[in-house]
Parts: C-alpha cells; structure tokens; sequence
C-alpha cells in the first residue's frame, strides 16, 4: 500500500476504530521504505490479536491478557512501532464528518508515472487509501467527498488533470459489509 507509510498526512475521513495493523509473518519489505522484515515472535502472535480487539488496551491489561511482563509488552511493542510492523490507525465514519460521498477509482497509468501519480494522489485529502494493483487497472484509490458534485469536481479537475493517466472507471461505494481486519 503506497499511503500506508506512518508519516503520511492523516485525514479525518479515514474511519471511526482504532486498530493494530501488522504484517503477516514480516513486516513490508525495505524496498517499500518501511525497514527490514521483522520475525514474528510468541509474544507477538499473542499481542496482536489482543491489540485488534481494543488498540486503546493499556500495558498492565495487555501484559495480564497474553501472560507476559508488563515491561516485556512494552519493550516489544516499542520495537515493533519502531521497525513499523505495528502502526495504530483511527477510523472515523466519514458520514458523521458530513463526507456522503465514497468512491473506488480504478486507474490505468503509465508505468513510467505509477509512483509520481500514486505519491500525488496520497497528498490529496480526497484519498483515504491509494495503492498499486495488478490486472486491468495498476492504481486503486479510495475517494472521500462531501457530496457528487465535490466528487465529480475532483475526478475532472483534479485527477484528469494528471499527466499519465490513460484510462479511469469509477465506482460508488454504497455500503460497507466489512472495513476492518477480523479481531482474531
């Protein structure tokens, strides 16, 4: 995921949870920016799912429910952060911040311009999620507008305006079954 970097500017249209993320097995790869692989331990396999449960949990709570020092929790969850293969997220239901309108938008772009136009996009405060795909299209992103006329202003302003771009399809997202990782 190209806008999962931590110090991307956060938007407050990007959910109402918060939530632990981690990677399975190894954090991403250093290629992507974000450190080396990091092995998972007994610790963590413990931690995780607790932390996807409540990521508010506090270090005696956690350290009490996986069985492990409070200062071993800390310590290991300080690493993690630190090597970025645990990052804490907040959600905010869009709705409730007056932003009606979501939207996927299936880019085609020059692969010569994938990572400016991808880079370009996670600036937007329109994107809550932007990433590189296989297939027919190579680019995906999640578009947050007030209303149609926002989301039509940005598609034809903003995002036709972007040198690469060979072909867009969007398609309105009019509900949620699911938007978080399962709690265990």
């Amino acid at each position: 995921m190209l806008s999962g970097h931590p110090d991307r500017r956060k938007s407050p249209r990007t959910g109402l949870r918060r939530s632990a993320r981690a990677g399975r097995g190894a954090a991403r790869a250093e290629s992507r920016g974000f450190g080396s692989p990091v092995p998972l331990t007994d610790l963590d396999r413990r931690l995780l799912p607790a932390l996807a449960i409540d990521g508010r949990a506090a270090y005696p709570a956690l350290a009490k429910q996986v069985g492990w020092s409070e200062s071993a929790v800390r310590r290991r969850l300080e690493e993690l952060r630190r090597s970025r293969a645990l990052q804490f997220d907040v959600e905010i239901d869009p709705a409730l911040l007056g932003f009606s309108v979501q939207c996927l938008l299936w880019l085609t772009v020059t692969p010569s311009r994938l990572t400016a136009i991808a880079q370009s996009l996670t600036a937007d405060p329109e994107t809550a999620f932007v990433g590189a795909t296989t297939g027919a299209h190579n680019l995906m992103a999640i578009a947050v507008c007030r209303d149609a006329d926002a989301l039509y202003t940005y598609v034809a302003d903003r995002i036709s305006s972007l040198n690469g771009i060979e072909r867009m399809e969007t398609t309105p997202i009019t509900s949620y079954a699911k938007r978080a990782a399962p709690a265990s």
